[in-house]
């Protein structure tokens, strides 16, 4: 293999291991100093060296690692790609989290690791129970307490609002593994095997949130456009929607929380609306009349006949033929914390939106 192959880290077989594990060694330029303030404020924090891993880099799990470092945490974020920017406080891991080895390794010395992956979603059946396993063999191994991102896809349709005491139900593949990595997770739970808290969340809205959402780019790409929104369902239905940054923020508040520990928690969510509520509001705030077209469970399977990504989506599409609404009560009495005001959520997301979609329209 030539000089740019793969051959060209052989002379320094130790730090290319490092920096393929770690993201650099100890021949790179040190880091900056974590954080801003005051001496007094840099120095607490940097007294503070307990370490968070977060498995994944994507839209929850980025907002996660930022609400960590703000307070002062080390954080070590794993995902399949490329490292991410520099930052202070912070080092990048690259492998594949479904190798339970690798996985074990990169929660090394963790006292929280938060399981925020999200594999595409036409890929999602495929990967996800083994990223699902090697986390939870890596909190086995090594002690750290496991914070894992859930969904609401194993209530199935449910009768009335959910709680973290509805009956699991589903009434889709999906659904179906998720009920299933439940039970695993909380039978080891209970064995004493490992400490874990489960977090659910609705579908995602607002800044950074770009896919697998109804409120993702192509949801503001169509409507900058003058497009109409495509719905799934009914859009005057109930339909909870969780603000990302509450899910973030909820994930962090159950890995400090002792208490937290042993049991599934529907992470803060907003008073329950319709879509098509939620819709006229991002509109008002975004200057936009937004019209709304309708895609049938029909159109979609059809249209799974071509893409593997829309013949995942369409056996999801039950969640907007009925009121689809979570109760996170039990979090709100236990924590003392709920979600973002609605108002303020859909400021932050229309402005996010304006700067990603219309700025690029302009141009």
């Amino acid at each position: 293999m030539g000089a740019r192959g793969r051959g060209r880290c052989s002379p320094r077989a130790t730090d290319c291991t490092r920096r393929a594990f770690f993201g650099r060694t100890a021949r790179d330029p040190p880091q900056p100093p974590l954080g801003s303030g005051t001496p007094r404020e840099q120095a607490g924090r940097m007294a503070d060296s307990e370490l968070h891993v977060v498995l994944g880099a994507g839209q929850i799990g980025t907002l996660v690692a930022e609400r960590l470092l703000a307070r002062g945490r080390r954080v070590r974020m794993v995902h399949r790609g490329r490292a991410g920017p520099p930052r202070a406080g912070m080092e990048w891991v690259s492998g594949d989290l479904s190798d339970p080895y690798f996985t074990a390794r990169a929660m090394e010395g963790a006292r929280v690791a938060y399981e925020c992956a999200a594999p595409r979603y036409d890929r999602w059946m495929a990967l996800l129970p083994g990223i699902a396993r090697a986390t939870l063999q890596g909190a086995q191994r090594t002690g750290a307490r496991l914070i894992i991102l859930d969904n609401l896809y194993m209530y199935g349709r449910a009768a009335g609002p959910m709680t973290e005491d509805t009956p699991m139900h589903p009434c889709s593949r999906k659904g179906t593994l998720r009920a299933q990595l439940t039970d695993d997770r909380l039978r080891a739970s209970a064995r004493g095997e490992v400490k874990l808290a489960i977090g659910r969340a609705s579908d995602f809205f607002g800044p950074g949130v770009t896919s697998s959402s109804m409120f993702g780019d192509r949801f503001f790409s169509r409507v900058f456009q003058g497009k109409s929104a495509e719905l799934m369902g009914r859009g005057d239905l109930l339909h909870s929607y969780s603000y990302a940054p509450d899910v973030a923020e909820g994930l962090v508040t159950l890995g400090e929380r002792e208490e937290a520990l042993g049991r599934i928690w529907h992470l803060p969510v907003g008073p329950p609306r319709s879509t098509n509520a939620l819709i006229i509001r991002l509109a008002d705030a975004l200057g936009l009349t937004i019209r709304t077209s309708r895609l049938s469970t029909l159109v979609l399977r059809g249209a799974g006949l071509f893409s593997p990504l829309l013949r995942e989506v369409a056996e999801m599409a039950y969640q907007w033929q009925v009121d689809f609404v979570l109760d996170d009560s039990r979090f709100r009495a236990a924590f003392g914390t709920g979600a973002t005001e609605t108002t303020v959520a859909v400021a932050a997301t229309a402005a996010w939106a304006r700067a990603r979609h219309a700025t690029a329209l302009a141009a």
